[in-house]
């Protein structure tokens, strides 16, 4: 009943701003998944199940589907049993070092001190990075190779999330912009 979408093409992973987004058809569902780009995780951050019935569907198309959801009377467990979460997670690394100009071992140029915004996003950029690569204590260890100490990192880490550059978890989309332009600037060189 929901399963994948003969028909369908494979499963997609589309960019939406800062986020990946995967889906696919099961029946009359649409699921999908997003996955935050410069999140210190890789995988998604919200999945989401909706009718996936449009009214540029043939009429007949649309009463099968709708007929297919009512006899299930809405999601069915089932289905939740059937997203591949270890697949998705999987593609989205893959995804991700497909979209981003860099490899997640190549470290960031964050400068010995920081004047500008693009420095401190640099900065946010490389800690948000070491998260992701499994580095136990980013701060510290990034502290050390630019030969500062503990407290300094801590203040530029403070003032990066003053000018609206990281919350505390991940960049601010004011930050990706500003990452964005520093990418497109490395790539005129």
């Amino acid at each position: 009943m929901n399963t994948p979408d003969d028909n369908a093409a494979p499963p997609e992973w589309t960019r939406h701003g800062n986020e990946l987004v995967w889906h696919r058809s099961y029946g009359p569902w649409l699921v999908t998944a997003s996955c935050p780009v410069h999140a210190p995780f890789n995988g998604p951050s919200e999945l989401t199940i909706q009718l996936g019935i449009s009214g540029s569907d043939p009429e007949n198309e649309i009463h099968r589907l709708m007929d297919e959801a009512q006899e299930t009377d809405g999601i069915p467990a089932s289905l939740l049993r059937q997203i591949p979460l270890a697949e998705i997670k999987a593609q989205a690394r893959a995804a991700l070092a497909e979209q981003e100009d860099r490899a997640m071992n190549e470290p960031y140029p964050v400068p010995e001190r920081c004047r500008s915004e693009e420095d401190y996003a640099l900065l946010v950029a490389e800690l948000a990075r070491m998260r992701a690569t499994g580095t136990t204590a980013p701060q510290g260890e990034l502290a050390g190779r630019l030969g500062i100490g503990k407290a300094t990192m801590s203040e530029r880490i403070k003032r990066s999330k003053e000018l609206g550059l990281w919350d505390g978890r991940r960049l601010t989309e004011k930050a990706s912009a500003i990452l964005a332009q520093w990418h497109e600037d490395q790539r005129g060189k």
